[in-house]
C-alpha cells in the first residue's frame, strides 16, 4: 500500500535587477535593487497542480533587505531598466578547507558566501562561518539557480 503526499510547496525565480540603482539602507551600497518571485503551488506526489499564491520581493542584492511588492507594481518595476550597463551580479561559494572542523559532532561552518560583480570586478562577502545548508537557505530566498563552489586551502 502506497502512501499520497500532498501539501504546498514554494518555488523562487529571480526576475533580475530592476529600477535605477539607489542606495541601499540597510548597508549603504549602490545597486539595481533585485526583484524574486515566489510561487506556491497544491501537490499531490511532489507534483505541483495548482497554483495558489504568488509573491513578489524587491530586495537589495548584497544584504536581501527588501520589501514585498504587489504584482502590478513588480510588473512595472520590471519594465524600468533602469540607466546604463546591465548589472552582473554572480555568486559564489568559498569552502575554506583549512576551517574545516574535526569530530564526528562537529558543524562544518568553514563556508563563504561571495558576490561577484561583472561591471567593477569587486569581490563582496555577504556571509562568512556559514554551513552548507545556510548557502541552500540564500539560495532559496534569493532565486538564484546555482551557486558555484569553490576549495580554498
Amino acid at each position: 500500500m502506497g502512501a499520497i503526499y500532498y501539501g504546498t510547496r514554494t518555488f523562487s525565480k529571480h526576475m533580475g535587477y530592476f529600477g535605477p540603482k539607489q542606495e541601499c539602507d540597510n548597508c549603504h551600497r549602490t545597486y539595481q535593487k533585485a526583484i524574486v518571485r515566489f510561487k506556491s503551488w497544491f501537490h499531490i506526489d511532489y507534483i505541483p497542480l495548482i497554483p495558489t499564491k504568488t509573491q513578489y520581493f524587491k530586495s537589495c542584492p548584497i544584504c536581501g533587505a527588501g520589501f514585498e511588492l504587489r504584482k502590478q507594481d513588480a510588473k512595472t518595476e520590471m519594465q524600468n531598466t533602469g540607466d546604463g550597463a546591465a548589472q552582473i551580479l554572480e555568486p559564489h561559494a568559498k569552502h575554506i578547507m583549512a576551517n574545516k572542523p574535526k569530530g564526528l559532532m562537529a558543524t562544518d561552518n568553514s563556508y563563504e558566501l561571495w558576490l561577484k560583480d561583472g561591471n567593477s570586478g569587486e569581490d563582496i562577502c555577504i556571509a562568512s562561518e556559514i554551513s552548507k545548508e545556510d548557502i541552500k537557505r540564500f539560495k532559496k530566498e534569493r532565486g538564484w539557480k546555482k551557486v558555484p563552489m569553490e576549495k580554498v586551502e
